[in-house]
């Protein structure tokens, strides 16, 4: 299996910082990874963007080095292995709430025995047949996917220690935004009550011995998470576009000085 700069950061006992993007744009893509980025999280939850989309932005990532995560659309665990044929590193399943959606999720990822995945060798992800013999691929694949549970909800909180307990969980990917709004918070990640949950997330996460991943808005915000033991954090790709756009355009005059 390929390596790349996630999990070299990783192994290097190092911060991972990737983009999210719900664009069909590859150029964005190899844009963040020729600035820096370490790995791109590709959003198929929310938005347009499709498998053939997906396959694109993931083409665009290997020729950075990136890594490539991928949120597949809610509630279609078993089918969402088919990202994984495009070569992403891994997927981001939503709302996950259980131990048993723990276990969906895992056995969605990998090929039989360990799970349910539909086998196919001759895929991108196994360089169109050329990544050794099948059972060999399958096993290889196996050990380094990342199927990672998204904890977004009150009630996968207060589960958390049984979905971290699931064999096959190698980390933990919490979702701030919507946990706000599950505690009618409308969506205020600042508010003591919410960080006071993504505090308690991370350390059971770390305590599991999991990776645990999760956004940020502001370099502040990551190195307060980086401070709590945050190893993957990601930025959004619009936030980034929209903050430069607003600081130029408030930074530039607008009156015409007489005479010129």
């Amino acid at each position: 299996m390929k390596d790349n700069r996630l999990q070299r950061r990783l192994n290097n006992r190092e911060v991972a910082y990737g983009i999210v993007t719900g664009w069909a744009d590859p150029d964005i893509v190899e844009t963040a990874g020729a600035c820096g980025f370490d790995f791109v999280f590709i959003d198929a939850e929310h938005g347009a963007l499709g498998i053939r989309d997906c396959a694109s932005l993931v083409r665009a990532a290997s020729c950075e080095d990136m890594a490539t995560l991928i949120r597949v659309p809610y509630g279609d665990i078993r089918g969402a292995y088919v990202y994984l044929d495009t070569g992403a590193a891994g997927l981001i399943f939503p709302h996950i709430k259980s131990a048993a959606d723990a276990r969906g999720i895992v056995a969605a990822s990998m090929f039989p025995p360990e799970g349910t995945r539909g086998a196919l060798s001759s895929s991108r992800a196994a360089r169109y047949g050329t990544a050794g013999k099948p059972l060999d691929y399958y096993r290889a694949a196996n050990s380094v996917v990342w199927a990672l549970p998204l904890v977004e909800d009150l009630e996968g909180i207060s589960n958390l220690d049984e979905i971290l307990g699931v064999p096959g969980i190698r980390g933990l990917f919490i979702g701030p935004g919507d946990l706000a709004v599950s505690q009618v918070r409308a969506g205020d990640t600042s508010l003591p009550a919410v960080d006071s949950v993504v505090r308690s997330a991370i350390a059971k996460g770390l305590g599991a011995g999991k990776v645990v991943a999760t956004v940020a808005g502001t370099p502040a915000a990551a190195g307060a998470l980086v401070d709590q033991g945050v190893r993957i954090i990601a930025v959004g790709a619009t936030a980034l576009f929209t903050g430069a756009c607003r600081s130029f355009l408030e930074n530039v005059p607008r009156s015409v000085t007489s005479g010129r």
